[in-house]
């Protein structure tokens, strides 16, 4: 998993590092965001957005939480999160007002001894260890309050289609898998943003 998440976090911050980049070299307008919904599962998470017109705005956000560190504890709720969204700004009112678009999503993810019954999934999770990922993508919609000095509080609903597949593990640190499990399915998701623009 370390050589995993090493390769996606190089690879995330070469990818803004490009964003910060074009965004220089064309005066485009950049935003960071911070999920608050997410920091209630005690997950670190930062988003990055360009605006190269003024309708549309695309963004990258990622969520990591790497604890528990000790690979002996039992109970585990580790991943790593990232998303990108296309956005399309009503009448032509960049971070403000009315939004709707699309989303994609990539979550790794290594969960044990817990109850996440999130819409029928990771039930697996109550008695066993279970590692894998999800890959989604639906549709968005928000709004955008203008709070002034650059900053702007947004609520957001996305609906996405989601496929994961994972290993069960009898044990929550090591040993052979003992089943492998595909699923799909419809996947709600909300986010209330607090973002700066400058």
């Amino acid at each position: 998993m370390r050589t995993k998440l090493i390769r996606y976090l190089a690879t995330s911050f070469f990818f803004l590092v490009g964003l910060i980049i074009a965004q220089k070299a064309h005066a485009q307008q950049f935003a960071l965001h911070h999920n608050l919904a997410y920091s209630a599962t005690l997950t670190p998470n930062i988003g990055f957005e360009i605006l190269p017109d003024s309708s549309w705005s695309f963004a990258l956000s990622t969520g990591y939480r790497p604890w528990p560190k000790n690979d002996e504890r039992a109970r585990k709720y580790r991943h790593l999160s990232m998303d990108f969204q296309a956005r399309h700004w009503d009448k032509d009112h960049p971070w403000q007002g009315a939004f709707y678009g699309i989303d994609a999503l990539w979550l790794h993810y290594n969960l044990s001894n817990i109850y996440l019954n999130y819409f029928g999934m990771f039930a697996d999770a109550r008695h066993h260890r279970i590692q894998g990922n999800l890959y989604a993508a639906g549709a968005l919609g928000g709004y955008a309050w203008n709070l002034g000095s650059g900053f702007t509080l947004e609520a957001e609903g996305a609906l996405d289609l989601a496929w994961t597949h994972y290993r069960i593990f009898e044990r929550p640190h090591c040993g052979d898998p003992i089943a492998r499990v595909n699923r799909v399915y419809l996947l709600p998701k909300i986010a209330f943003n607090i973002a700066w623009h400058f």
